[in-house]
C-alpha cells in the first residue's frame, strides 16, 4: 500500500468512527428526533439482531424503531469499543464490542453485552450503515428478560414483536 492510499484509508477509518459515535449519541440522546439516528443508514438500510430474528429495514421503519426504543427504555446507553474496520473502496466492514447500561434512579445497570457487525457504504464522501447486526450473548438475553432489568425491558421486548421475522 502506498502512502497516499494509507492516508486515505486512515481518513476513512476516522470518518467511520465518527459515524459510530453519532450512532451512539443519537440512540442515547436523540429522543424526539428519530431521523437523526435513521439518517445514519442508507435509505434501505437494515438493523438486525440475528439471534432473535429482529429485522428493521428502511429509514421510515428505522425511525419508528428508535422512537420505540426511546419511549420504552429511556436511559439506555451504548458503549462501543475494540473497533476493527476493513476498507474496500467505497465499502467497508467492521465490528466492535457493545456494552449497554441502563440508568435508573436507584442504580446504573449493566444490561447487555455483545458485538456489532457492520457493512458501511460511502456515498458522496460520507459513510453510512448499509447493515448493522447486533449479536448478544445468551447471558445478556437472560439478564434483560428477568428480574429488575427484565421489568425495565419488558415493554421494549413487547414493542420488538412487530419486527421479528422468525
Amino acid at each position: 500500500m502506498d502512502e497516499k492510499q494509507y492516508i486515505a484509508e486512515a481518513a476513512d477509518r476516522v470518518m467511520i468512527l465518527d459515524l459510530l459515535g453519532r450512532y451512539a449519541f443519537a440512540a442515547d440522546y436523540g429522543t424526539g428526533n428519530p431521523s437523526e439516528w435513521a439518517s445514519l443508514f442508507v435509505e434501505d438500510g437494515r438493523f438486525e439482531a440475528p439471534e432473535s430474528g429482529l429485522q428493521v429495514t428502511g429509514r421510515a421503519a428505522l425511525c419508528e424503531f428508535i422512537d420505540g426504543l426511546h419511549r420504552t427504555i429511556p436511559g439506555l446507553h451504548h458503549v462501543m469499543s475494540n473497533h476493527v474496520i476493513d476498507i474496500d473502496g467505497d465499502r467497508a466492514y467492521g465490528k466492535c464490542q457493545l456494552n449497554e447500561f441502563l440508568l435508573r434512579p436507584e442504580a446504573i445497570y449493566p444490561c447487555i453485552h455483545g458485538w456489532y457487525e457492520d457493512t458501511y457504504v460511502r456515498i458522496d464522501n460520507r459513510w453510512y450503515f448499509e447493515l448493522r447486526k447486533v449479536h448478544t450473548l445468551p447471558d445478556s438475553t437472560t439478564v434483560s428478560t428477568n428480574g429488575r432489568i427484565g421489568e425495565y425491558f419488558k415493554e421494549f421486548w413487547k414493542f420488538c414483536e412487530g419486527y421479528y421475522t422468525n
